[in-house]
């Protein structure tokens, strides 16, 4: 019976398929077959997904065919339709256009399907009507025009829904926005406009409701968003650069130039896109991710980066792992965009505490503070102060933090020869005895002072390196004794020791071939059983 029933299932299909096909061609031969798009459209809202599927597409083809041929289009005026033929032909392009809507809505119903292969095919019949509608309003205007609406109603349902794949997402970026730049242009605009609080999801529909107040933005919205924007890497640069756009430009075009052919309005729209997903509630995890990519992919096509400002101030000051990630793009804004932040090497200070050792982000930390120490206008107490809270804490870091700070340290005592004092202070004697006196504060630095003027670190000495010179692991104690000879070598490379671990440092040594067989404390056993054991007086082999 199981294997009837599925042969019946399969013959069932496949007639409907063919159903499919033979109203298709009946509506595309002649328009007095359009009654048969209702036939179509109820098989493509049936429960039959394979089915449905196919009269989806069909629909597709037909109401491209009926877009091309103008029956689509809204008349101008319903008092032009004097005689009884046109008032007929208008009747008949209201009922198609009736039918259109509800097949739009069908295809936005699937773009909040579950099953991702259904969101791909209804975000490209969806895209489809778009370009074709587009093309009909473009030929009727005499210029170019972008049907945003149609456009942003997808976008809302996409950016929205939880049910979103995340195929659906790379699909939409890669294949549309990446390669299309109106397409790109008015997803930047929409974005704006649905991250608004004073956004209006009811506004201009056909089903209307009470108006919102104000958007409360669900962590899907944001999610969805980042995914898609961070996706995009596509960005046009000059007006003589060759523009992909989905709607296709008017041959007979009166504007001289849309501004979807303009870069400037291009690098608006990025900028305000953004913005606006910047000011909206974002998780740990989106706002590290965008800290991240924010000086290489984001602050070069702003129209403004100083607009960043407020963001990164914010950011750096929050503190912890935030503030290391907001370090490099506040940095650009200072050096590139002349933005003037006070207090910088004092929130600069502020970040090194015992944690900075053990962050994620360590070794990124430790380049910009090369970078950011490395000018020789900077005064010898600030220096001085930086050196000293590095020394300090790492006496309480892990090898792979030791390891990094030791060679920061000696660079910067060479790149500022004013703060070698730091190494060659000597210690007070007693003038009777002759013996080193001994203080249990005698080191001036006070560690918990935020004032990089005050902590008195240039009246201090680093005998945190002689401590680190007596480290439990030999390779960080015999690193630290490079402070004992002339400083005659290079400067280190800070980049060979951002990157240690535990684990590298168990490979290296376990990898490395001794020189000689260690001594042994006791002689290699020759027989099984010793004499002398407790189990030779019970047993004899």
């Amino acid at each position: 019976m199981s294997l009837k029933r599925k042969h019946s299932n399969v013959e069932e299909e496949s007639s409907l398929n063919e159903v499919v096909h033979k109203l298709e061609a009946s509506v595309l031969s002649s328009h007095e077959n359009l009654n048969n798009i209702v036939e179509i459209y109820k098989i493509a809202s049936g429960d039959d997904a394979e089915a449905a599927f196919t009269a989806a597409n069909s629909l597709g083809r037909i109401y491209s065919a009926l877009w091309t041929k103008g029956l689509l289009k809204r008349a101008k005026s319903q008092q032009q339709n004097k005689d009884s033929t046109t008032a007929a032909a208008a009747k008949v392009s209201e009922w198609i256009r009736e039918n259109y809507k509800q097949y739009v809505d069908l295809l936005k119903s699937m773009l909040g399907n579950s099953n991702g292969p259904i969101q791909i095919a209804a975000l490209r019949l969806l895209l489809q009507m778009i370009d074709k509608e587009g093309q009909s309003m473009c030929k009727s205007a005499g210029n170019y025009v972008f049907p945003n609406d149609s456009f942003l109603e997808a976008i809302e349902i996409i950016l929205n829904s939880s049910d979103s794949s995340e195929h659906l997402l790379r699909t939409l970026a890669e294949s549309y926005l990446n390669a299309y730049d109106d397409l790109r242009l008015y997803f930047y605009r929409d974005l704006v406009k649905l991250a608004s609080p004073d956004y209006d999801p009811f506004k201009n529909r056909s089903k209307r409701g009470p108006r919102a107040s104000s958007v409360q933005h669900s962590e899907v919205f944001v999610q969805n968003a980042f995914a898609v924007m961070n996706q995009i890497r596509t960005m046009p640069k000059t007006s003589n650069e060759n523009m992909s756009l989905w709607v296709a430009l008017p041959k007979n075009s009166s504007d001289a130039e849309p501004s979807v052919l303009s870069p400037a309005a291009h690098t608006r729209a990025f900028s305000e896109a953004w913005l606006a997903l910047m000011r909206l509630q974002l998780n740990p995890k989106i706002y590290k991710q965008i800290l991240l990519m924010m000086h290489k992919r984001i602050i070069p096509h702003m129209s403004d980066p100083k607009l960043l400002m407020d963001f990164l101030s914010n950011s750096y000051e929050t503190g912890g792992s935030v503030s290391l990630l907001a370090l490099n793009s506040l940095f650009t804004l200072i050096t590139e965009h002349n933005l003037n932040y006070p207090q910088f090497y004092e929130k600069l200070y502020a970040l090194f505490d015992r944690n900075l050792f053990h962050v994620k982000y360590r070794a990124r930390f430790f380049r910009l503070l090369e970078v950011f120490l490395g000018s020789s206008h900077l005064p010898a107490y600030l220096i001085a102060a930086f050196i000293k809270r590095m020394a300090r804490l790492a006496l309480f870091a892990s090898p792979a933090g030791i390891v990094t700070a030791i060679p920061m340290i000696y660079n910067l005592l060479k790149s500022h020869p004013s703060c070698m004092v730091l190494i060659h202070r000597m210690p007070e004697y007693d003038s009777e005895t002759g013996e080193e006196k001994v203080d249990k504060d005698c080191d001036p630095f006070i560690a918990d002072e935020p004032d990089l003027s005050k902590c008195q670190a240039l009246q201090s000495s680093l005998w945190e390196l002689e401590t680190l010179q007596h480290h439990y692991y030999p390779n960080i104690a015999t690193l630290a004794k490079i402070f004992n000879e002339p400083f005659h070598k290079p400067q280190f490379m800070l980049e060979d020791f951002l990157d240690h671990t535990y684990t590298t440092f168990f490979e290296s040594d376990t990898s490395r071939k001794p020189k000689k067989a260690p001594a042994l404390a006791t002689q290699p056993p020759t027989t099984l059983i010793r004499p002398g054991d407790a189990l030779s007086d019970f047993m004899s082999l």
